[in-house]
């Protein structure tokens, strides 16, 4: 598209606030074609005056009163048209994106959803006004990251467009919309053609027209992604200029293109007009609730940009005030949204911690003392997801609402079932609704949590880094290993950056930067070959794994004895048992104890005590059943022995146990267990590569599991199919279970996600509520699991720590290897973490 300068002067026939004003616009079609019924002409008007009232009050960026406007709209609507009237409709559309524009995104999408309902069973709405309310709900998702919901949204929308005829408007906006979605997807070229369709639909368009406004924006955006920053820079002048024109300098949309050309002109090294433009920005989106994402943004850029500028101090306290903006946001996002949806945010968020964390790792030498801030940072982002998954179903269990605990009860057979299908290879758009409808039940069951919750969150505080440090014992250090996207330089490509944080009692935080993926590819390499997973030689210079994650850390350890190790990324994966030092193994001079986070310690402290008594449940030596084929899933003799070993040893230590074989080891019995003690699975696991199984599912929630009675014949009773996935995992109920072990193979293997961990059977269990699990990196033979598992017991029992008795059953097998083999073979001895408090 060649790119030319918007012709000045044009007229324009409407100058509405896209999307709103197609809203009352239903009103006005609805009046004039005579579809008002037995309300008469006065009460349709009267209910389009208040929503041109709230209109207005939008287009000057008055929110909470437009908020308050399209309410009283909607009592109006419902009181004197009905409640299927087109103006209910367009009532409720208005308010949902009221709430939308104001930030208020939990309040907005039952309006949006009850809209878009009467309009599908309403006769009197045309489809440009069904589009415009579909487009309203595709917003709302768009903003909270519900991308395929926005998609489908929208292009139900577009799909109305024949039927449309003029104005155009609508159909480029809709357009507009898909496109920025498509930018956010990394889509940028589908996204341009979309915008090119959009100027093709508004020609002689007026540049006051903010339509134009929105497609020059995303053009803009699209080009600064290319690094082609004149051309950006060209669309981005263009959008201001309309929007100044249309809404005045201090409009929150207006906003939106401040910022944005500041952005551009940041990168074209044209600072100080660029901070010119970006405070302006930031004054304008200050008047904004304080948590509105808009006004988060403003903030975390301007840190981004002072601390490129040589100005820390001024950065930090940019940065300080973002975070207070992000945290207020997600506790709002914790009442309404599924996991999936907190997932999504993480991109997002991610921005905030990547620019704070590249300002913290410039900055370190000078001042010290920002790494306690950074710790804080980490605390507050490891695992933020499944921490607050783990907070709803416990606070569900706690409180014991009927209503809350009936969703739980549906959300379980729906993960049962979409596993069942999934795992049969099964796809389409019915599987794909069972996934939507899991996704809604999360939703509500957060919704219905919120009324208990709402004190809870309003006196939670974030954890800080002394509140671990009071946590330390005189010989104990905390590490928080870090990986994060790092951008630094005007430009610059995107890098994985490693980093750690070391706390010792008495100390403070000491940051250690660690390189970037490509200079640690070679010692992750050295690892998995010292580990005996990887044949590669290595070549000549390259560093161990030792010299280059752990040698860093040992001046700010101190004489640590233990450490409280809290891994990252690709090192989550890691069997520090295994790993070499310079004298030895790591493992034999130092108590390693593997945590999600930190946090944990502090966390761990104040939860619950374990489940009250002795009893351990032992569930082995399954009876996979028969199928037409090869069986899928082996026979595990060993593990009859192993459940027998394991049961006399518990017998002598006064324990009550239940030993679950044969054909009675099926789902259905793990489903209804509730929190024993100690729970031992010895069967097979698995964790699917993706594409590993034609038709398999992409999540990793549903490509790991544990197979159990029937696994072989797809049946192991009603509704279950003989394999336990992570997803149905997650549910059981094992709040206040001290200890699970996961006695199988790849266990703990799984797909690593940006600062949530792993997702396979380790997240399931830790969702599930058990306070530490034991898991497998790799296949172990049957016969050194057995040996490991009955050493680990025996020493635990007896009184040993746990983390240590695992330590030491490990050595111990390591030299009955050695003295067997003549030689170490980590492999046989390492594969086992144990993870947690």
């Amino acid at each position: 598209m060649q790119i030319e300068s918007p012709k000045p002067g044009l007229r324009f026939a409407r100058s509405w606030r896209f999307p709103v004003a197609q809203m009352a616009f239903v009103l006005g079609l609805a009046t004039a074609s005579g579809v008002v019924g037995a309300q008469g002409p006065q009460e349709v008007q009267a209910v389009y005056a208040i929503n041109r009232q709230a209109i207005e009050l939008l287009n000057q960026g008055r929110y909470d009163e437009a908020i308050a406007t399209a309410k009283r709209a909607v009592d109006q609507a419902e009181t004197r048209l009905g409640k299927d009237h087109p103006g209910l409709a367009a009532s409720l559309s208005n308010l949902g994106y009221a709430h939308v524009e104001g930030g208020r995104y939990a309040e907005a999408e039952a309006p949006l959803r009850r809209a878009v309902d009467i309009g599908r069973n309403s006769w009197g709405i045309g489809p440009a006004d069904m589009g415009a309310l579909l487009n309203n709900l595709g917003l709302f998702y768009s903003k909270v990251n519900r991308l395929d919901d926005a998609e489908r949204m929208y292009r139900q929308a577009l799909g109305l467009g024949d039927g449309i005829g003029t104005p155009h408007l609508f159909a480029a906006s809709w357009l507009n919309n898909l496109a920025n979605l498509y930018i956010r997807e990394g889509r940028y070229q589908d996204a341009w053609q979309l915008a090119e369709k959009s100027m093709v639909l508004l020609p002689e368009r007026s540049n006051r027209d903010p339509a134009i406004a929105e497609t020059f924006s995303l053009m803009g955006s699209l080009k600064a992604r290319e690094r082609q920053y004149d051309d950006a820079r060209k669309f981005s002048e263009w959008a201001l200029d309309i929007r100044e024109r249309s809404f005045g300098d201090s409009h929150p949309v207006t906003a939106s293109s401040l910022h944005s050309l500041g952005m551009v002109l940041d990168q074209q090294g044209e600072s100080r007009k660029a901070e010119e433009l970006m405070m302006r920005a930031l004054a304008i989106r200050e008047k904004l609730p304080a948590d509105h994402p808009d006004l988060g943004r403003s903030l975390i850029d301007l840190g981004a940009h002072f601390h490129a500028n040589g100005k820390p101090a001024v950065a930090q306290a940019y940065f300080d005030r973002a975070f207070v903006n992000l945290r207020a946001r997600l506790l709002q996002y914790d009442g309404f949204m599924s996991e999936d949806d907190r997932l999504g945010l993480l991109d997002d968020t991610g921005r905030f911690f990547s620019a704070y964390f590249d300002f913290v790792l410039a900055q370190a030498k000078q001042q010290p003392e920002l790494a306690g801030g950074m710790y804080d940072a980490v605390l507050a982002r490891k695992g933020m997801v499944a921490v607050s998954m783990r907070a709803l179903l416990a606070r569900i269990d706690r409180e014991g609402d009927p209503q809350a605990l009936a969703l739980v009860a549906q959300l379980r057979e729906s993960r049962t079932l979409l596993s069942n299908l999934r795992r049969r290879g099964v796809t389409g758009e019915a599987v794909d609704r069972l996934a939507r409808e899991g996704a809604e039940l999360e939703r509500q069951l957060a919704r219905r949590s919120t009324v208990f919750a709402s004190q809870e969150r309003q006196g939670a505080k974030p954890f800080r880094w002394q509140e671990v440090r009071g946590s330390l014992k005189p010989d104990e250090a905390a590490v928080e290993y870090l990986a994060f996207e790092s951008q630094r330089g005007t430009g610059a490509t995107a890098v994985r950056r490693f980093a750690a944080l070391v706390l010792a009692p008495g100390g403070r935080p000491q940051l250690i930067s660690l390189g970037d993926d490509t200079s640690l590819a070679a010692p992750m390499k050295d690892y998995r070959r010292r580990a005996g997973l990887d044949r590669d030689p290595p070549r000549p210079g390259e560093r161990s794994f030792y010299q280059a994650f752990w040698q860093p850390l040992e001046a700010a350890l101190g004489q640590a004895k233990r450490v409280h190790l809290a891994p990252d990324d690709v090192l989550n994966q890691v069997a520090w048992a295994t790993v070499a030092d310079a004298g030895g193994l790591l493992g034999e001079r130092l108590d390693l104890r593997l945590l999600s986070s930190t946090r944990d310690l502090v966390a761990g402290a104040a939860a619950p005590a374990a489940a009250a008594g002795t009893g351990a449940v032992l569930v082995g030596d399954v009876d996979f059943g028969s199928s037409a084929g090869a069986p899928a899933f082996g026979a595990l003799p060993g593990t009859r022995e192993e459940l027998a070993a394991l049961a006399r040893l518990f017998g002598d230590a006064g324990w009550q146990v239940k030993t679950v074989q044969g054909k009675s080891a099926t789902e259905a019995y793990l489903k209804g267990l509730r929190h024993p003690r100690v729970l031992h699975l010895a069967s097979h696991g698995f964790f699917e590569r993706q594409g590993a199984q034609p038709g398999s599912a992409d999540d990793p929630m549903l490509r790991s599991g544990l197979a159990l009675a029937g696994a072989n014949g797809g049946a192991s009773g009603d509704r279950e199919d003989g394999v336990l996935t992570a997803l149905e995992a997650s549910m059981l109920d094992l709040r206040g279970t001290e200890l699970v072990v996961l006695s199988a193979c790849e266990t703990g293997l799984g797909r690593i996600v940006q600062s949530e961990g792993v997702f396979g059977l380790r997240r399931a269990f830790e969702l599930a509520g058990a306070q530490s699990v034991v898991m497998s990196l790799w296949k172990v033979p049957d016969e050194e699991t057995r040996v490991l598992m009955t050493l680990f017991y025996g020493k635990w029992l007896a009184g040993m720590d746990k983390h240590l008795a695992l330590r030491d059953a490990q050595l111990e097998l390591r030299q009955r290897i050695i003295r067997d083999w003549g030689r170490d073979r980590p492999q046989l001895w390492g594969a086992f973490v144990i993870v947690g408090h």
